[in-house]
């Protein structure tokens, strides 16, 4: 993509480039990570560009890892976040429960990008061993046809 960025997008940019490449590092910090090498080229290779898009996926990809992390990495990280960037994952976190309990209570799926969101919540809370009642209805709603 060889478009001209605006300030405002040119800034997203290198804001979304700055957290994946920290989160990125942490991981590689605290775990083996081989391949962390490749997601710092792809994240590189996508805020040169100014391909929004891709980075935005690749986020998408590092912050589902980040899920696998043990309770005390994940404060870590997000002690990491807040301070270098001033990220509150606490409050991403909140508003992401609030999309969740508004599907439940709405008792349908109200499109398809609603129906990821609720099959990556569904994995948080079986990898990181979160409410089981919660689990068990987003599972339901899920499932029905």
């Amino acid at each position: 993509m060889n478009r001209k960025l605006g300030v405002e997008q040119q800034s997203g940019i290198s804001a979304l480039r700055d957290r994946a490449l920290a989160t990125i590092n942490y991981i590689a910090n605290v775990q083996t990570f081989p391949l962390a090498f490749m997601y710092r080229d792809n994240i590189d290779r996508a805020a040169s560009t100014g391909n929004l898009r891709k980075l935005r996926v690749i986020a998408r990809d590092i912050d589902q890892m980040t899920i696998g992390l043990e309770p005390h990495q994940r404060e870590g990280l997000r002690a990491v976040l807040q301070a270098r960037f001033g990220i509150d994952t606490e409050a991403e976190e909140a508003v992401s429960r609030r999309r969740i309990a508004k599907a439940l209570s709405r008792g349908s799926i109200a499109s398809e990008k609603e129906r990821r969101h609720l099959e990556d919540y569904a994995e948080m809370l079986e990898a990181t061993g979160g409410d089981q009642t919660e689990l068990k209805a987003v599972r339901k709603l899920l499932h029905e046809k």
